[in-house]
């Protein structure tokens, strides 16, 4: 595993999940959570993306990176129709946000409007995504996909203003996974890491192949 001119993590499918079964903390602090996206041409051009994204939310450029397909060019969701799938043209950039009170504005916002409106059965109306946002507050997390159209419209207007500004060369939409700390940020990218070794191992999904597989299977 190496990084190329611009900072871009080359690294074949099978070299990242030996890392992942051996030392899964190494391949975090020292690949997947920093680097130059595969989608950006130069290093320059992610920069000028962190401090577009930083001048709307005033998060620190230093507390902002990318994850997922984007960041090293096919996908380590644990997910069986996604896993080593190659970025395609519509892959969303997953940015993630570490900053204590852009999280707590944002989570604050939306508790506020489940109090509001609230689900009361498993077959209710925005029951999936309830449970969703329950999964996800269990690692500190708020994701902006998926939310009530009225919920957190400042933020997601600024996301739509950068995705537009096409800084990896054409629009990818922007999709936001907000953490109060870097402890909880690492803690569910280890989730994941953990979650596609029990998969490949059991099976359930395949092994790593030697070049990503195309973008949809």
């Amino acid at each position: 595993m190496n990084f190329d001119e611009q900072g871009r993590l080359v690294c074949s499918p099978p070299e990242l999940y030996a890392l992942a079964v051996a030392n899964p903390h190494r391949l975090l602090i020292g690949y997947l959570m920093g680097g130059t996206p595969h989608v950006f041409a130069r290093h320059e051009d992610y920069c000028v993306f962190l401090d577009a994204v930083s001048d709307g939310t005033g998060v620190h450029p230093k507390n902002l990176y990318v994850r997922g397909s984007c960041q090293i060019g096919y996908s380590i969701a644990p997910r069986a129709h996604k896993v080593w799938c190659a970025v395609g043209p519509s892959s969303d950039l997953d940015l993630v946000i570490v900053d204590p009170g852009y999280f707590r504005r944002c989570e604050d916002e939306l508790r506020r409007w489940e109090a509001r409106n609230p689900v009361r059965s498993p077959q209710a109306k925005g029951a999936a995504a309830a449970e969703n946002r329950a999964q996800d507050r269990l690692f500190n997390c708020f994701r902006d996909k998926g939310l009530p159209r009225v919920v957190c419209v400042h933020h997601r207007k600024m996301m739509e203003k950068v995705a537009q500004l096409a800084h990896c060369g054409h629009v990818r939409d922007v999709s936001a996974f907000i953490y109060p700390d870097w402890h909880s940020a690492q803690e569910r990218y280890e989730f994941d890491l953990r979650k596609l070794r029990e998969g490949v191992e059991s099976g359930s999904f395949i092994a790593p192949p030697d070049v990503p597989l195309p973008p949809s299977r």
